[in-house]
């Protein structure tokens, strides 16, 4: 049965680069489309244990010599895999072997080579995950011929994922009554005799629905680290098909990146993590007093501020604990690779004109990650937090910053992310570089009052300007890596800033999350308000971040605005709307 999965595989890439117009695998026009379609009964009596012969391969369209042996290659590949998974003896082995097989399978469904490029000697055409082989025929037949795009996607990671156990829960619709039975599995998935491979090949195929039945009806399954990015891989395959053909965004991608987004925070919990809990602590007091125009007018001030314990989460609703949370791996390497994501190091809600479906869709994914680890660990309804600022950023020695947040700059002074936004409740910075490397200097600080019983510091080799910075504080600093986070509570427990570059680049994202309510009236006011439906769910997606089209800063302003305002109902189900 595993290998009726191969089979779809095999049979779907082969209709669709029919249907793309790849000129090696275009059929004769006197040939109708029934016939094009390869399904797996014709691949299972002409592959032999040295693979497809090239008559065969031929006589199903294959012309041209390089893209013969690429198939016949693949397909030779794909068979060993299988033949070690069959052949294994326990099931732990089994499971090893998944993984590998996965990626062969998927190798082979979408036309790329081992390091996850295209192919040598094909065209560069974007393939749809394995789809229903029966459902072949008809892509074809009604698929106008059309130029696809190369999207820059890195191939799934080979580290594999610690196991993670999915709480089955009663999933509520609005109105709080459990929702719909789900839907049935289909025929061909439910044939598989491993129900992990059933989860993998729903996923890849965007078939969320099945997704969501065989989650909740095996809490012991999950969407494992290479499952999920091979998902995400087709949905941003998905995105640049309908931009291609200038259609709407399926439904089935919003659903299939919710999947993701879950899966994502599931991995996450499973890596290291360093939390400090501290006292949230809050201004003294307020108004123009002496202590409070030092601090307004004085930067270096700024820590001698008289606090009180207490939050102060202004017309918000925060949790009354306070942490700093240190992830060293909160993204992997692939999901921060600029080769692959064009642009992620300089991205910024207001500029995505030019900006490539791929690198917008992981800049949310990332943005989204940060917003669910935050609801975890501070024990927040999701619902209740949402995103105030979010942008790359960009730290050059020997510069100056200039203007708002986003300029460049080559230090951050010392200050309070709160104080700074009175909306700021929660913050993250995640690293795009990393120090020693990239640039020198540039630690993100903690600026702490000084434990009284803690020995003296000897300051006197320092300049006058650090002997001032330095005197009755604490500092702890965090020298920052590629793909590591920083994330806390955004009161004056956690006064920053970022020490001097001295040399290099220095890329970042910081985060600003609010736990302040969204106005109703505010929804009522967009032009769509809040999302009823799946399609519109994706409709947001398509008008709100992958339209690609020009707009004047104040359109882009206003975009932006409502893009944060519907995030939480953009990248959740209507269920839990």
């Amino acid at each position: 049965m595993v290998k009726s999965l191969y089979y779809t595989a095999i049979s779907a890439s082969l209709a669709l680069l029919s249907s793309s117009g790849c000129q090696a695998f275009t059929a004769s026009p006197h040939t109708s489309s029934s016939s094009r379609h390869i399904n797996h009964h014709q691949l299972n009596n002409n592959i032999g244990s040295g693979g497809p012969s090239v008559e065969f391969l031929q006589k199903m369209g294959v012309k041209e010599p390089n893209d013969v042996e690429r198939v016949r290659l693949s397909i030779i590949s794909v068979e060993e895999a299988l033949q070690m998974y069959k052949d294994a003896k326990t099931a732990e082995e089994r499971e090893r072997l998944l993984g590998p097989l996965r990626e062969k399978m998927m190798e082979a469904a979408m036309g790329t080579d081992s390091n996850g490029g295209a192919s040598n000697g094909s065209s560069a055409v974007v393939l749809t995950p394995p789809v229903v082989a029966a459902a072949a025929p008809s892509v074809v037949a009604d698929t106008p011929k059309i130029e696809a795009k190369e999207v820059a996607v890195p191939p799934p990671p080979t580290t594999v994922s610690a196991p993670i156990v999915v709480q089955k829960e009663e999933v509520k619709t609005e109105n709080n009554k459990p929702a719909a039975p789900s839907a049935p599995i289909p025929e061909d998935i439910a044939s598989l005799d491993d129900v992990t491979l059933q989860l993998s090949t729903a996923a890849m195929r965007l078939d969320a629905q099945t997704v969501s039945t065989l989650l909740q009806s095996n809490p012991g399954i999950h969407l494992d680290e290479d499952t999920t990015n091979a998902a995400f891989r087709a949905v941003v395959n998905a995105v640049d098909r309908a931009e291609a053909r200038d259609q709407p965004i399926p439904p089935t991608v919003p659903q299939m990146l919710h999947h993701i987004f879950d899966a994502d925070l599931q991995h996450l919990l499973t890596r290291e993590k360093i939390t400090k809990n501290v006292t949230c602590m809050m201004p003294q007091t307020e108004g123009l007093t002496t202590h409070g125009l030092n601090y307004v007018f004085d930067d270096g001030e700024h820590k001698n501020l008289p606090l009180d314990e207490g939050r102060k989460c202004e017309d918000g609703n925060c949790c009354d604990k306070c942490s700093r949370n240190i992830f060293p791996t909160f993204a992997q390497e692939d999901e921060i690779d600029f080769d692959a994501y064009p642009g992620l190091n300089t991205l910024t809600f207001n500029e995505l004109e030019k900006v490539s479906a791929a690198t917008i869709i992981q800049f949310m994914r990332l943005i989204e990650r940060v917003r669910r680890t935050m609801a975890h660990e501070y024990g927040l309804d999701l619902k209740t937090l949402l995103p105030l600022q979010a942008y790359s950023r960009k730290y050059v020695a020997g510069t100056t910053q200039k203007g708002g947040g986003g300029g460049e700059g080559d230090f951050v002074t010392l200050h309070t992310d709160e104080a700074t936004h009175g909306g700021y409740h929660y913050s993250c910075v995640i690293y795009l570089s990393t120090q020693g490397e990239d640039f020198q200097g540039g630690d993100f600080v903690f600026n702490d009052p000084k434990d009284p019983d803690a020995p003296a510091e000897d300051l006197r080799h320092m300049s006058l300007e650090e002997q001032l910075r330095r005197t009755g504080r604490k500092l702890t600093p965090f020298h920052p890596t590629r793909g590591a986070a920083v994330i806390f509570s955004s009161g004056w427990e956690n006064m920053h800033e970022v020490e001097k570059i001295t040399h290099g680049i220095r890329y970042a994202v910081p985060a600003f999350f609010t736990t302040c309510p969204v106005p109703e009236a505010a929804y009522d006011q967009m032009v769509a308000g809040k999302p009823k439906t799946d399609e519109d769910i994706a409709d947001d997606w398509l008008h709100l971040l992958l339209a690609h089209r020009p707009e004047s800063p104040m359109e882009g302003a206003g975009r932006v605005r409502e893009l944060l305002m519907k995030w939480h109902y953009m990248c959740t189900p209507l269920s839990m709307h």
